[in-house]
């Protein structure tokens, strides 16, 4: 079966697990640093480092919605859209 995504709701995007998936991935990213050998750490580095990646986070949403806006945008001028099979089991 081949289905075509016509549209994507952004609302369903940012009220689901997607968030919160990017957010752990972040916040595993900033604590990478802990390992360069300049780092001290302290509490104010450890709250540097989760500033950083909420930040992160909110770049990272912002442009997964300008992303999705401008593919709606151009689903909607009647440009085909990403095309998926899928198979019964």
């Amino acid at each position: 079966m081949k289905l075509e995504i016509k549209k994507i709701k952004i609302t369903s995007l940012l009220f689901s697990v997607f968030p919160v998936a990017v957010f752990a991935v972040m916040f595993l990213g900033s604590f990478m640093d802990m390992f360069n050998p300049e780092a001290s750490i302290n509490l104010t580095y450890m709250v540097q480092l989760t500033i950083r990646a909420i930040q992160e986070t909110i770049l990272f949403l912002v442009s997964a919605v300008v992303f999705l806006w401008v593919y709606n945008l151009l689903c909607a001028l009647g440009i085909r859209g990403v095309r998926v099979e899928l198979e019964d089991k």
